[in-house]
């Protein structure tokens, strides 16, 4: 989520909670220009239980929101990116390109369209490292998406390759 403030505070504290939600203490703001601003936005701002916490929670179920994760090309091999190219653009019906999607820069892999999508991955031909990246990205952020995009970030402690 993100929102567009404009305004001035003396103090801003962001807690984490449990289930994607943020306790904000905000000393310097008035708390009807807030609730506006959010509400701009789409989503609801509700005072908590607990005095001087403020919740903000978004109205659309979380299944209705899609996680992804863009990193660089260069966690793939040469071999990979040949490969996901080629798979991309096969046009029969029900044919890889329906969920490894060519970007132009890099490739959309939408990873809830097989029960195992790292299996369909090695059984296509994809690098060991290939799969690892998924397999942790999966895991530690529970992505749906992954978009390998020649332009996206190097992602610590993953390899990269020179191609």
């Amino acid at each position: 989520m993100k929102l567009s403030l404009t305004m001035e505070a003396d103090a801003i504290n962001v807690l984490a909670l449990n289930m994607g939600r943020i306790a904000v203490d905000i000393d310097g703001i008035e708390l009807t220009d807030l609730i506006n601003v959010v509400c701009d936005n789409g989503y609801s701002l509700r005072v908590a239980d607990e005095p001087g916490k403020l919740v903000i929670e978004d109205p659309l179920p979380p299944v209705a929101r899609v996680n992804g994760i863009q990193c660089s090309t260069a966690h793939i091999t040469e071999e990979d990116n040949t490969l996901l190219y080629t798979l991309s653009h096969q046009h029969e019906d029900h044919s890889d390109s329906e969920w490894i999607c060519y970007t132009g820069s890099g490739y959309l892999i939408h990873l809830d369209a097989w029960q195992y999508p790292v299996l369909q991955l090695k059984k296509r031909g994809l690098s060991k490292a290939c799969r690892r990246l998924v397999v942790t990205l999966m895991c530690r952020y529970h992505i749906r998406i992954i978009h390998l995009d020649a332009l996206g970030e190097q992602l610590s402690g993953f390899s990269t390759f020179e191609w």
